[in-house]
């Protein structure tokens, strides 16, 4: 069974200097012989990148799955990419996407160890995980028990740095189709960020490209894929020629943090 989504885990981190994150995002593996994502190889790419994490990401103090891990939601899909990062020795914590079913996601991933709570402590800062999915479409949503869940968590660790980690997009990347898979209740969201002023940053996947701009103080940050890459500011669907990628993040016990993302060679 997944753990329970009331509690705050906590974390242990390998140096009080900075709490280091690597994002993983949209991984979209699919069942062996299912139909390819646009004719991409999704294992062999999150395989590269895996690979990357063991060899240069050692220091990681734990790794952040922020959705549509695989591609249609079966069970066989889910324990393959169990199977994919399961020789990755750092703690791994996911969330769901669009293409995830958050019921089969918990228990699978769960059932492998992978932690799919939504309040961890590592040091000074607080990470929320919340779920933006809505079952059978590409927009999401967060739920008014997701809302009031985010502002009591706030309200209750106001002592904190706060990262907060999401599927979907709560800003415009100036990408009209992509746009139109945005978070629908955007401003419900945002309205509950802007009450608090202990929340440094907020991530997260679906956009597959980099996007960073910085809102009342706070960083937001869009990452891109362990697959294939869109075309920023593109109005239909497009691929760049980018290479899987992951982000890091660097989150330091003054609340200032670093990121940047690695692509692959």
């Amino acid at each position: 069974m997944a753990k329970s989504n009331k509690t705050i885990s906590k974390l242990k981190i390998k140096s009080a200097d900075a709490i280091k994150i690597i994002q993983i995002t949209d991984t979209h593996i699919l069942d062996d012989g299912a139909p390819s994502f646009n004719d991409f190889d999704t294992s062999a790419s999150l395989l590269q990148v895996v690979k990357n994490i063991k060899e240069n990401e050692s220091d990681a103090d734990l790794i952040l799955l922020t959705g549509d891990l695989i591609h249609e939601a079966t069970e066989s899909a889910y324990q393959k990419l169990a199977d994919h990062l399961s020789s990755l020795k750092t703690p791994i914590l996911c969330l769901p996407g669009n293409h995830d079913d958050p019921d089969m996601m918990n228990d699978i991933m769960a059932s492998h160890g992978y932690d799919v709570g939504k309040v961890f402590k590592a040091g000074e800062w607080l990470i929320i995980l919340l779920n933006t999915c809505v079952i059978g479409q590409h927009s999401g949503e967060l739920s008014s028990s997701e809302l009031e869940f985010l502002q009591t968590i706030l309200e209750s660790n106001s002592d904190s740095h706060c990262l907060i980690a999401l599927h979907h997009h709560p800003v415009s990347i100036n990408s009209s189709w992509m746009d139109s898979m945005i978070l629908t209740n955007a401003n419900d969201f945002l309205s509950v960020i802007d009450g608090f002023d202990h929340i440094r940053a907020i991530i997260w996947g679906h956009i597959h490209q980099e996007f960073e701009i910085m809102r009342k103080n706070v960083t937001l940050l869009g990452s891109p894929s362990t697959c294939l890459q869109f075309m920023p500011g593109s109005n239909e669907f497009a691929v760049d020629d980018k290479t899987p990628a992951y982000r890091k993040l660097a989150l330091k016990s003054n609340g200032m943090l670093s990121s940047n993302v690695v692509y692959l060679s």
